[in-house]
């Protein structure tokens, strides 16, 4: 156990460019990472192919809008809020309880558009704002793809099975006729709230993985020369996913009830 907690970070080498130590020596292998963002970014290409000479697929000027008030609200908890909570180095370890905010806001913006890549778009904005207004662009563009990919994939690729019904009781959205005729799909009445936990579940399970798994298990020792071992990124990777995944299906159904509202 003292060699859990004893992690320690450090760099073996100088960075090669813009601060990048181009560091392949990591927990995680680079082509499994780099597999990954491509499948990521290929799916969300087919899924923002332009349709209706819509140059982002089936976004909304409003989808936009959510985009870009999540982002600014991001930057208003991690650099304003998040600071001033309490942080127990015994507990924030294998639970970073402040996360459960930026859980919260990423359901919310996921919930509230349910459009595929909108995850992802929301935490690019983030990480430009951030870099412009505290961290500088050191490190870019792999932070970029970091932050997008750790924090967003899965459950942009979920949305891509769940679209707009995301966060509701129901597998499918509801399509309702515009044009005073009758609506082409209709909801069975009641559905099932499982669905809410699942996808509470999957949000919170997924953006609590993205430091301890993701950061810890590559993109650290890739950009900076972080170094740990395989037993703390596995255990605090482990006790991060157990508790983001209760903590998301608790805030789902939450997310549910502002959805409806702001519907």
């Amino acid at each position: 156990m003292a060699s859990i907690q004893l992690a320690a970070t450090t760099t073996t080498t100088g960075p090669v460019w813009n601060g990048v130590y181009f560091n392949t020596n990591t927990i995680i292998p680079w082509l499994v990472v780099l597999l990954f963002s491509l499948l990521y970014f290929g799916l969300l290409a087919w899924a923002w192919m332009p349709r209706a000479n819509k140059p982002f697929g089936k976004f909304r000027t409003i989808d936009f809008v959510y985009v870009a008030l999540t982002a600014a609200l991001l930057i208003v908890y991690n650099f304003f809020i998040s600071p001033l909570i309490p942080k127990v180095g015994a507990v924030t370890t294998y639970f970073y309880y402040p996360l459960i905010g930026e859980i919260f806001l990423l359901q919310l913006v996921a919930a509230l558009s349910g459009k595929p890549g909108v995850v992802g778009l929301t935490m690019f904005i983030y990480t430009l704002l951030s870099d412009i207004v505290h961290y500088g662009f050191g490190g870019e563009p792999f932070w970029f793809i970091y932050e997008v990919t750790a924090y967003g994939a899965l459950i942009d690729l979920w949305l891509i099975i769940r679209g707009e019904a995301a966060f509701t009781p129901y597998l499918r959205a509801a399509r309702v006729a515009t044009d005073g005729g009758q609506p082409a799909e209709e909801v069975s009445p009641g559905g099932n709230m499982m669905w809410v936990f699942i996808d509470g579940a999957i949000a919170g399970g997924w953006i609590s993985l993205a430091y301890p798994f993701w950061w810890r298990g590559f993109w650290g020792t890739f950009v900076i020369g972080y170094k740990t071992t395989v037993q703390f990124w596995a255990i605090t990777s482990a006790t991060q996913l157990v508790a983001g995944l209760v903590v998301g299906a608790i805030l789902g159904p939450l997310i549910y009830y502002i959805k409806r509202v702001a519907a």
